[in-house]
């Protein structure tokens, strides 16, 4: 839950899994990093703070969900973005006492130098390897080294993609599964209508979804931007229907997910999508800005901020209409 103070949510309560055991946590500032919550809180220290931008990779863990399993950017992943889901750290993905395939993997082809940014690394190719997606030259994108050359990081991601699943995915996803019933919380909402009504509630509400540009303007700017409300919950808004002589993509669809299903119905938009792609920022906020620059273009007045990261200017502008978050095309 949450509690309004001065019409602003300071604190909020979430519940998630790190490495394999429950947390419950009151009281959370809305604009905490992962990052910082590991490093001072729980002392997990594997995960390394580098350029703290979600640029370097060395602060990337695994976060899962019921669809998915990611490697993401600890620096600018917001704590009540975690509501729900399992988190895993550098310092647990071995498995009966044995270190993980990808781990060993390294340590026998010399993937890692100074070893500053082996433990992002690392997540990267355990997540990939549970994905099964061998394209390492794009698995590995995100995160920079500036001592091997990366040919050696390859060639341990090669070694190690043929590994079974790690045990603890497995009982992740069950633990996940006997939580599914998520507490309300209107900083928290889980349908489109829910958005609508807290957006008409307190309009300046900042809505966060992926948190790939507001993560920066936390980490790097230092800004206030409570009231906040964040939107993985929002499952109608992760939708992507074929209509026949059109598409509805929901404004909490990501880009890798719009690029995956476009590979089979729209190739050419795909290959366009490949070259922004990102495992948490939604396709909103890259159209979103489109539509923004649109309208100053039109000489009509860009009312809201929207980025890369979230679909603030979109998702507002459609919940006038009460069309939340639609995005046809």
């Amino acid at each position: 839950t949450g509690y309004l103070v001065r019409r602003q949510v300071f604190f909020m309560d979430i519940s998630f899994l790190l490495n394999g055991e429950t947390v419950r946590l009151e009281n959370v500032s809305p604009l905490q990093t992962l990052l910082d919550w590991l490093r001072q809180e729980r002392h997990l220290t594997g995960t390394k703070e580098g350029c703290n931008e979600g640029d370097c990779g060395a602060c990337t863990v695994i976060v899962t969900d019921p669809t998915s399993v990611k490697p993401l950017n600890a620096c600018i992943l917001l704590m009540p973005q975690l509501d729900g889901k399992a988190v895993r750290t550098i310092e647990a993905i071995a498995s009966f006492g044995q270190i993980h395939p990808v781990q060993q993997a390294m340590v026998d082809l010399h993937g890692s130098q100074c070893g500053f940014c082996t433990p992002g690394f690392v997540m990267s190719m355990v997540a990939a390897q549970i994905n099964g997606d061998r394209d390492h030259d794009t698995t590995l994108a995100g995160n920079l080294c500036r001592c091997t050359g990366y040919a050696p990081i390859v060639r341990a991601a090669e070694q190690a993609e043929n590994q079974p699943c790690p045990d603890w995915l497995t009982a992740d996803r069950a633990k996940l599964a006997a939580n599914d019933n998520l507490d309300p919380n209107s900083a928290l909402p889980q349908t489109s209508d829910a958005l609508a009504a807290l957006l008409e509630k307190v309009p300046d509400t900042t809505l966060i979804a992926g948190a790939t540009d507001v993560g920066l303007w936390v980490t790097k700017q230092l800004r206030d931007l409570q009231p906040v409300a964040f939107l993985h919950r929002v499952r109608d808004l992760a939708r992507i229907e074929d209509l026949g002589e059109q598409v509805s993509v929901g404004a909490m669809v990501s880009i890798e997910t719009l690029r995956l299903w476009a590979d089979d119905h729209h190739p050419s938009f795909s290959k366009h999508a490949e070259k922004i792609r990102f495992n948490t920022g939604p396709h909103g906020g890259h159209f979103g800005w489109q539509y923004r620059k649109r309208l100053s273009h039109r000489g009509q007045r860009a009312r809201y901020d929207c980025s890369w990261g979230s679909f603030a200017a979109a998702v507002r502008c459609y919940a006038q209409n009460y069309q939340t978050g639609r995005f046809l095309s």
